[in-house]
C-alpha cells in the first residue's frame, strides 16, 4: 500500500512542478481559474491586479420547466429540507443539477467532435423559482427565503467559484417581478415594493453580501413605466419615461449599498432593456455600477441586416458603454422558422458576426449567448454532462468563439504583500480543490481538497528577503489509517519551503498551526500542495516576518 501511495505521490508531484513551472496561463483548466472581486473603473470591469475583464457565460433558469420540465428535479416547496421524502423534490436535487449544469460549462477538455469544451466564466441566474415568495403576495415566508439563499445560493455559488464561474444574480419570474400581472407594465410601484424587499435581503445575507463571485442585476426587462407614480400615464423610449425610470430604480441602488454591500450592480434599462443609451440622460449614482442591456435580432427590427445592427449599436448601446461596463444578459440567433416568435430569427453570417464585430470592437462588453437550453440539446432527455451541442446556429457559433475569448483573458488577485494575510480561497490557480462555507457563518468561505495532490497557487510581493513565521488557520481529521495529512509549501521553482503536519490534538476543530520559512525579496508564486493523509481544510495563511521570539 504504501509504494502504491508512493508511486502516485511522484506522478502527482510531477504534475505539479509542470504547472507551477508554466507560470500563471489561461491554458489550465477552467475550473482552476480565480475569481476576484471586480471593481468598476471608468467604463471597465478590473480585476484587483488592474486587468480589464470581460466575461462570456450562459443563461440559467432555475424553474425546473426550462431544465427538462420535472425530469431531473422538481422545485423545491421547502427550503429548508435538503432531501425530499417526494423523489427529486429536495433542495439537493436542484442544487446537484445547477452544478452539473456550470461543471459542463467549465470544462475546457474536447466534446461535441470539437478539440475543446466549453470556457464560460459567468452564469445568469434567474429567480423564477425562489423559496418565501407568491406571485400574489410578494415575500410570505421569510425562513424559506433565508433558506433558499442560505441552501441554495451560497452553496451554487461556492460550487460556481471552484469552477471558476461568477454569478450575476437576476430578479424575474412572476415572483418578484410582474406584479399585477401585466407584463407590459412591470416598472410598477408594486414591483419597486418587491424589489426593494428583495435586494436588501439579498444583500446583507452572510456568504453573498461582499462575496467575490456574485453581482446583481436588479430586474429582468423593464419595459413600461409611468411618466409620475401612480398617474396611470405609461410608456417608453423618451426622456419622460427615461427621467421616471431612474427616479424609480434609484432607491433600489440605495437601498443595496445601505446594508453595506459592494457587490457590482448591473441596472437593467426600458424597452426590454433595449434602451440603454437611456442612463446617459439621467444617470444613476453610486459606485461599482454597469449596465445590463438585451440584444435580440428583432430589436429594432435589424435581423441580419449588418448596417442596421450598426447603427441600432451607435445610437442605443454605445453611448451608454463609452461611459460605464456593460453586459449582455439575454441575446440568440437562429434563423426562422426555428423561432416561430421571430425574436431570434439571426443567421450567424447575418446577425451573429456582425454583433460580435460590435461588441468586439467596443471592447468593455460582456456578455452570454442563450439559455442552457439553446446551447444543449435534448435536456429532456439526457442529463446535461450527456446533451449534444444544439445544432442552432447561435450555439454552434458561441461555442467555437469562447474559446477564443479565453485565450485572451486574464483574471488574477494580483502579487499580495509580504508581510501579510491572505484568504485561502482568493487563491491564483487551483487543482482538485473545493470552496465551501462554514454552517455557523456563511461568509466565512474556506478550501478543502478532495485528492492526492490537490493544491492552490498564490501570487505574492515580498517586501524583503529573509525567515517568515508561516501561520495556517485550519481544520483535519485522520484517515482511515489513523493518519493526518499533510500541507507542503512549494515554491515556483519547485522548491519546497516547508512542510506542516496537521497532527494537533485540536486536529477536527479549527486551530492555528505554523511553519517557517525563507523567501527572497521580490514577485514569486507559492504553491500549497496537500499531500496524503486524511482532509485539511483551510481557512487563512498569515506571513510574518521571524523575530528571536520566534525561536
Amino acid at each position: 500500500m504504501r509504494s502504491l501511495v508512493s508511486h502516485r505521490y511522484l506522478v502527482v508531484l510531477l504534475a505539479v512542478l509542470l504547472l507551477v513551472g508554466a507560470g500563471s496561463s489561461n491554458t489550465l483548466a477552467w475550473e482552476g481559474m480565480p475569481v476576484p472581486p471586480l471593481h468598476v473603473e471608468g467604463n471597465q470591469l478590473k480585476d484587483p491586479a488592474d486587468n480589464s475583464v470581460l466575461l462570456h457565460g450562459w443563461m440559467q433558469p432555475t424553474a425546473s420547466y426550462f431544465n427538462g420540465q420535472g425530469k431531473w428535479y422538481l422545485d423545491p416547496w421547502n427550503w429548508k429540507q435538503l432531501r425530499s421524502l417526494v423523489v427529486r423534490a429536495g433542495v439537493s436535487d436542484l442544487l446537484s443539477y445547477m452544478n452539473e449544469v456550470a461543471t459542463v460549462m467549465s470544462d475546457i477538455s474536447p466534446r461535441y467532435g470539437r478539440d475543446h469544451g466549453w470556457y464560460c466564466n459567468f452564469v445568469r441566474v434567474n429567480t423564477d423559482s425562489v423559496g418565501g415568495w407568491s406571485s400574489a403576495e410578494g415575500l410570505i415566508d421569510s425562513e424559506q427565503f433565508d433558506a433558499w439563499i442560505a441552501n441554495f445560493l451560497v452553496p451554487y455559488a461556492n460550487h460556481l467559484w471552484t469552477r471558476g464561474i461568477y454569478l450575476v444574480l437576476c430578479a424575474t419570474g412572476p415572483v418578484v417581478v410582474n406584479v399585477d400581472g401585466d407584463m407590459s407594465k412591470n416598472a410598477s410601484q408594486g414591483t419597486q415594493e418587491r424589489l426593494l424587499t428583495f435586494w436588501e435581503r439579498v444583500a446583507s445575507a452572510p456568504g453573498v453580501k461582499n462575496a467575490d463571485n456574485i453581482m446583481f442585476e436588479l430586474m429582468n426587462e423593464p419595459v413600461k413605466i409611468e411618466s409620475a407614480p401612480g398617474n396611470g400615464v405609461w410608456g417608453m423610449g423618451s426622456a419622460v419615461y427615461f427621467k421616471a425610470f431612474a427616479e424609480w430604480l434609484q432607491p433600489i441602488i440605495d437601498v443595496i449599498r445601505g446594508t453595506g454591500a459592494n457587490n457590482i450592480i448591473w441596472v437593467p434599462t426600458l424597452e426590454w432593456q433595449g434602451s440603454p443609451h437611456q442612463w446617459v440622460q439621467f444617470p444613476f449614482s453610486g459606485e461599482n455600477i454597469g449596465i445590463a442591456a438585451h440584444f435580440y435580432p428583432a430589436y429594432g427590427g435589424v435581423f441580419n441586416n449588418a448596417e442596421a445592427i450598426q447603427r441600432l449599436w451607435q445610437r442605443q448601446y454605445k453611448p451608454a458603454a463609452d461611459r460605464w461596463p456593460m453586459i449582455i444578459t439575454e441575446m440568440f440567433w437562429t434563423p426562422y422558422p426555428d423561432d416561430p416568435r421571430n425574436l431570434v430569427n439571426g443567421s450567424t453570417a447575418g446577425f451573429g458576426n456582425s454583433i460580435k464585430k460590435a461588441i468586439d470592437d467596443q471592447g468593455n462588453v460582456s456578455y452570454l449567448v442563450g439559455f442552457i437550453g439553446d446551447l444543449l440539446e435534448d435536456l429532456n432527455q439526457a442529463r446535461p454532462s450527456d446533451c449534444s451541442l444544439s445544432p442552432r446556429e447561435g450555439a454552434q457559433a458561441y461555442f467555437d468563439w469562447l474559446k477564443e475569448y479565453a485565450s485572451q483573458t486574464t483574471i488574477s488577485h494580483g502579487h499580495r504583500a509580504v508581510p501579510g494575510k491572505i484568504e485561502a480561497e482568493r487563491y491564483e490557480r487551483m487543482s482538485g480543490i473545493r470552496v465551501e462555507s462554514t454552517p455557523k457563518n456563511l461568509s466565512d468561505r474556506f478550501i478543502s481538497y478532495t485528492d492526492l495532490g490537490s493544491w492552490a497557487s498564490y501570487l505574492i510581493g515580498v517586501a524583503e528577503a529573509g525567515s517568515y513565521v508561516m501561520d495556517f488557520r485550519l481544520a483535519a481529521e485522520v484517515d482511515a489509517y489513523g493518519q493526518y495529512g499533510e500541507l507542503a509549501v512549494r515554491h515556483e521553482s519547485g522548491e519546497v519551503l516547508g512542510v506542516l503536519t496537521a497532527d494537533s490534538p485540536q486536529a477536527e476543530d479549527w486551530h492555528v498551526g505554523s511553519i517557517v520559512i525563507d523567501l527572497a525579496e521580490g514577485e514569486q508564486e507559492l504553491v500549497l500542495e496537500f499531500r496524503g493523509g486524511g482532509q485539511v481544510n483551510v481557512d487563512w495563511f498569515e506571513l510574518s516576518p521571524m523575530t528571536d521570539n520566534d525561536d
